[in-house]
């Protein structure tokens, strides 16, 4: 199973680096997968378990901070965080969650 995140600040028109994303992958019956880091200069955070497994197709729960990047810029930004559930239906694939973040609204994909 691969998900890769990826941030777009979309008030400058560029990727958002070293924004901190959180993964909570759960399967029923199993502990949560908690993991978490920094986006690179590409606006990218990936995940990727090494294990091919449909038992982790149930759901992935993914935390973006907005408030502590804007922050950064000197920006307060009138949310802190978003916070998505999303299916992971196809373990095969790499799930890709895209977000585009402005200090007071944001869009998200998710493209399997």
């Amino acid at each position: 199973m691969k998900i890769k995140v990826s941030v777009i600040d979309g008030m400058h028109g560029r990727p958002a680096e070293g924004v901190q994303v959180s993964l909570v992958i759960r399967q029923v019956g199993e502990p949560a997968i908690r993991v978490g880091g920094l986006t690179s200069s590409r606006g990218n955070f990936r995940y990727s378990s090494g294990a091919e497994s449909r038992a982790y197709a149930e759901n992935c729960g993914v935390l973006i901070d907005v408030d502590a990047y804007f922050t950064s810029l000197g920006i307060v930004a009138g949310y802190k965080q978003i916070a998505l559930q999303v299916r992971l239906a196809d373990t095969d694939g790499e799930c890709h969650i895209m977000t585009i973040i402005t200090p007071f609204s944001h869009v998200a994909a998710s493209i399997r």
